[in-house]
């Protein structure tokens, strides 16, 4: 199967790296579009200096990927509205999204959510903690 529209949730740690090398992985070079977005749910980004950086670090995982990256959001709100709204928007045929192992993580998983609520296909990756 081709995907032509994929997109990467990530949450900008050392983990989103190996997201974006899955996501590749699932690419057909030449016909897949690769976008990234990070959504952030808890506060509010404050000033311009922390929206840079948080842009400049989106930047700077696309150019690490060595793949052309299609587009690039930082987004403020809850994580499966965000994404079930961009996969209709840009007709994403599927999303690329991690899991750590931890405890809180266990109990704050977005992933229940995202299965609900999105029409497409869903890659969850198991990350190192």
């Amino acid at each position: 199967m081709s995907y032509h529209h994929i997109l990467v949730a990530v949450d900008l740690s050392d983990s989103s790296t190996q997201l974006i090398k899955k996501a590749i992985a699932q690419a057909t070079p030449d016909l897949s579009e690769l976008s990234i977005v990070y959504v952030d749910k808890d506060h509010i980004l404050e000033g311009k200096s922390e929206k840079q950086q948080i842009k400049q670090r989106l930047q700077d995982l696309a150019v690490e990927s060595g793949y052309p990256i299609n587009d690039i959001k930082a987004l403020i709100g809850d994580l499966h509205i965000q994404i079930t709204n961009i996969v209709a928007e840009k007709e994403i045929d599927l999303v690329v999204c991690g899991h750590h192992h931890d405890l809180l993580s266990n109990l704050t998983s977005h992933v229940p959510k995202l299965v609900k609520s999105i029409k497409t296909d869903f890659l969850v990756v198991s990350l190192d903690d």
